[in-house]
């Protein structure tokens, strides 16, 4: 069977859809309002992350003609395929990104109506999350028809916010302020190092690694044979996903940018209800601002069903390599956990769940670039093994490192040796940015290629 016709703009747009969730409206939205001036660096970071990983995530799954996450990262080791597969499906699962998509919707649809009283969080996480187990476990055509409408209502909403901005704008771009002091949020010291961290928090790179299994099975189910038949598919169904996604990120960083006049800014924040803002509040009020109550709800609406599919298949996702893993717990057992573990961390709020992920994507985000571009660059050193190890294990360090900084900063509770700090921090390069990572990678990249070159003379 020859492949359908312009079958991967309808992949293309089944992976944007999955692309699609909370994180992808509430970082740019957080980043645009806090870069003002700014806007252009900090945005170019964030669509590095954000939008060039993502699609060479894909691409390298495919190219490597992995069957799985598992299989994807075996080259290094079995052992470290199985923590990497795990440590990542929590992630973009029960620890933050299923919580994620609960907080988002609240943050949008509800608290501006209902304020962030206990008893509306409560409600409304039972019904949430409740509607989301439901599908992840009893799957129907209910699921399927939001995704099928979801995406095209979604993407209109989106785009008359959009022209409301250029029509009725809020404000002008405004100025660039830090949001915080590390650099993750240093938007007028360095926007485009701040904006390329942010980017970490679409957490899009690490689920690219399990969406690719999706768009390689859809591939072959249309008739797509052989890993370069197969990989050139999947490339031209990536770049229309995330050219739809670096557009998206552009236009509501923007709404972000000339927003600033519809917050209260004290002691260094914008405020809302007396509280530093997120990206929902963002967005919230500029849908209200834009076009009135009716606009809100209709946000609302669209991102309450954007963060349930999402939820819906992260939770399925979850329980599906849960299950494989051991098979005795079943699919919906694991599906019931990883329910009850994402309704205890939503009740965290949408801003702690986003300064607790940080750690973990400072861990998570440097061993994956690295996999994926050893993965890209395999036949070089034809996948041996020593310079995947090698190349992971330098990259490792500065991971951990940055890690356990970013942890200690946030609790207090210890502190890195100042030796420690002073040489990833000011000797190595880009540490000053978090970006160590790069230089490690190069060098254990290097020392891997010339042991391989040396073993096979």
């Amino acid at each position: 069977m020859k492949p359908v016709k312009n079958i991967y703009i309808i992949i293309g747009f089944m992976l944007f859809a999955l692309f699609f969730g909370a994180g992808n409206l509430i970082y740019p939205a957080f980043l645009g309002i806090y870069s003002g001036s700014n806007l252009a660096l900090a945005i170019l970071g964030f669509c590095l992350t954000g939008v060039t990983l993502p699609l060479l995530g894909v691409v390298a799954v495919a190219y490597s003609g992995a069957s799985d996450i598992e299989d994807f990262a075996r080259p290094v080791s079995r052992h470290y395929a199985l923590l990497f597969s795990i440590a990542l499906y929590l992630s973009i699962g029960p620890f933050f990104a299923i919580p994620r998509t609960g907080a988002t919707s609240f943050s949008i649809g509800i608290e501006p109506i209902f304020g962030d009283n206990l008893i509306a969080k409560v409600v409304y996480g039972l019904v949430f999350f409740g509607i989301s187990y439901f599908l992840a476990i009893k799957p129907n055509k209910i699921a399927d028809r939001i995704g099928k409408y979801l995406t095209p209502a979604l993407l209109i909403i989106i785009a008359i916010l959009v022209v409301a901005s250029f029509v009725k704008p809020a404000g002008d771009i405004g100025t660039a302020y830090n949001a915080a002091n590390d650099i993750s949020n240093a938007f007028k010291d360095v926007p485009f190092v701040a904006g390329l961290i942010q980017g970490y928090g679409t957490m899009d790179a690490l689920a690219s690694l399990a969406f690719a299994i999706i768009v390689i099975d859809a591939s072959k189910s249309h008739g797509a044979k052989g890993k370069a038949e197969v990989a050139t598919l999947t490339f031209k169904s990536g770049l229309i996903a995330t050219v739809l996604l670096a557009l998206i990120y552009i236009f509501v960083a923007r709404i972000g940018a000339s927003s600033q006049n519809l917050f209260d800014f004290s002691n260094g924040h914008f405020m809302f209800k007396g509280e530093a803002i997120d990206g929902g509040n963002i967005l919230g009020q500029a849908a209200h601002f834009y076009l009135g109550s009716i606009g809100q709800i209709i946000l609302a609406a669209a991102i309450f069903l954007a963060c349930l599919t999402t939820a819906t298949g992260l939770i399925t996702a979850c329980a599906e390599y849960f299950h494989k893993l051991q098979p005795k717990v079943s699919h919906v057992s694991w599906a019931t956990l990883f329910t009850l573990i994402a309704l205890f961390f939503y009740f965290g709020g949408l801003s702690e769940l986003i300064k607790w992920s940080l750690p973990v994507l400072y861990l998570l985000y440097p061993l994956t670039v690295v996999i994926i571009f050893l993965a890209l660059l395999s036949k070089f050193f034809k996948k041996d093994r020593i310079v995947y190890q090698i190349t992971i294990g330098f990259a490792a360090i500065p991971a951990l490192y940055d890690a356990l900084s970013t942890l200690a900063k946030m609790t207090g509770l210890f502190s890195l040796p100042a030796s420690l700090v002073n040489f990833f921090n000011g000797f190595v390069p880009l540490g000053q940015f978090s970006l160590e990572w790069i230089s490690f990678a190069i060098v254990g990249f290097i020392v891997g290629f010339i042991l391989h070159k040396t073993k096979k003379a």
